[in-house]
């Protein structure tokens, strides 16, 4: 008997000790389920949910629009081209939503950083519709990053860089403003399935150590807009960039150029009016120069027929160069002009007159000297005595070439010489006066130019202002 109830506690004690063991084993199994059941990774919430939909927007079973909110940093930007029409921008972009298929128990957040997995999962298709070309970062790997939220936020982050479209206003280049915009939409979801929103009061940042050569960027206006296309009303975002030209350049290679050759065709007014040649060549060597200097700075721009501050410019000194070259026409015109006076008829006894005057003059001036012999015979030959004729005929020709102009007047008969008289009183009027106009112009060109600067500096600068419609983007 006491053997049989020793047999039983024993068997009790066994049961009660293996039972123990049982129910630690058991805890111990919950806890690694548990921990299995942890989720970090994606695959396993794709897993688990097993029917996920990739091509379904996150609220599609509610028939709500899903809000995503975007941002950008601006790491840096290029030149804005004006042949192109278009400016370079080197952007990281993010884009953050909710997706609650998405929602998972881990504490953390979890990482994607394969694109091939990121394809499994939905996201918005935004794109840039004004982008000429766009490329994606891969080295020295794809450069994008994905976080999931355990709450199913999702934020996206990857860096483009892109050429954008920018149709600029030129009527003020090269002292001009632009207003260049980057427009950010779904392509396949409306405005019922997809609202795109800017994150933040500032979701526009830039890199402070951005220089551009021939821009300065003011600031960036960034909002929102409703576009309505046939298809439907789509929500759009849109980064409104403002910049203004760097006139430095411009000023240094075609303003101070361009004002010098003008300039230097003013010389032509302090060279003598007889000074053909000098002055000549130096009106057609600014007019080529300045001509050579126009086409250079329209090398930049596009072949519109707008018409622009530049061409303004070129235009106004090339008409002053031309204006000194037809100043000296002018000039040389009037210093060889010839008083036209219709000679009055002359009756037969006014020419006997003038003949008998001719012959006492030529008689009185043949008694005086050989000189005037030699002029008489000259005026009437002999034909008595050749020889002596041939000869004071040479000596003639000899005195004449070497007396001064007072002398070879006085040998001259009266009408002839108050003839040459007239006409040298006439050359230097004439001179006098195209002197006069040379003097005007020293004064007048000048402060035409000065007038001409002051107006075009103040309405470009000051009262033009930009004809740029709203942005069609």
């Amino acid at each position: 008997m006491p053997s049989l109830f020793l047999k039983i506690l024993i068997y009790s004690l066994i049961q009660s000790a293996l039972g123990q063991a049982n129910f630690w084993d058991y805890d111990e199994n919950v806890t690694q389920i548990e921990e299995d059941f942890r989720i970090d990774d994606v695959t396993k919430i794709l897993k688990r949910l097993g029917n996920y939909n990739r091509n379904a927007y996150p609220l599609l079973d509610q028939d709500l629009p899903t809000h995503v909110d975007i941002q950008m940093y601006i790491e840096g930007m290029s030149s804005f081209h004006a042949q192109s029409m278009d400016f370079q921008v080197d952007i990281y972009f993010q884009e953050k939503w909710i997706d609650h298929r998405l929602e998972h128990n881990n504490t953390k957040r979890i990482l994607v950083k394969d694109p091939k997995l990121f394809g499994l999962l939905w996201h918005p298709d935004l794109y840039f519709a004004n982008a000429r070309t766009a490329s994606f970062h891969d080295v020295t790997q794809p450069n994008f990053l994905v976080w999931i939220y355990p709450n199913g936020t999702v934020w996206y982050d990857c860096r483009i860089s892109l050429t954008v479209l920018c149709m600029q206003d030129l009527a003020r280049y090269p002292l001009d403003s632009q207003n260049c915009g980057l427009r950010i939409l779904s392509y396949a979801y409306d405005e019922e399935q997809l609202i795109i929103r800017w994150n933040g009061a500032n979701p526009v940042e830039v890199n402070r150590g951005i220089r551009m050569p021939d821009m300065h960027l003011k600031h960036i206006k960034h909002y929102t807009k409703r576009d309505k296309y046939a298809t439907g009303i789509w929500s759009s975002a849109v980064a409104e960039f403002h910049v203004d030209r760097e006139i430095t350049h411009h000023i240094i290679q075609s303003y101070i150029p361009t004002s010098l050759i003008v300039i230097i065709s003013w010389f032509s007014f302090w060279l003598d009016v007889e000074a053909v040649p000098g002055r000549v060549s130096l009106s057609i060597t600014t007019l080529l120069t300045l001509a050579t200097q126009s086409s250079a700075a329209r090398m930049a721009l596009p072949q519109a027929s707008d018409v622009k501050a530049i061409d303004v410019w070129m235009g106004t000194c090339m008409a002053f160069v031309f204006s000194a070259m037809i100043e000296f026409t002018v000039v040389n015109y009037c210093i060889r002009r010839k008083v036209r006076t219709k000679p009055k008829p002359r009756g037969l006894s006014e020419q006997v007159h003038d003949l008998v005057a001719q012959y006492k003059e030529k008689k009185d001036k043949y008694s005086n000297g050989n000189c005037e012999i030699s002029y008489e015979l000259s005026l009437q030959p002999s034909e008595d005595n050749p020889t002596l004729q041939r000869n004071f005929e040479k000596k003639e020709v000899r005195e004449m070439n070497q007396a001064p102009l007072f002398v070879r007047r006085s040998l001259l008969p009266t009408s002839k010489r108050k003839t040459i008289e007239e006409r040298i009183n006439r050359v230097e009027e004439n001179r006098k006066y195209a002197q006069g106009i040379d003097r005007y112009s020293r004064a007048l060109f000048p402060l035409a130019f000065i007038i001409f600067n002051i107006f075009y500096w103040l309405y470009y600068l000051k009262y033009a202002v930009s004809n740029s419609p709203e942005l069609l983007l």
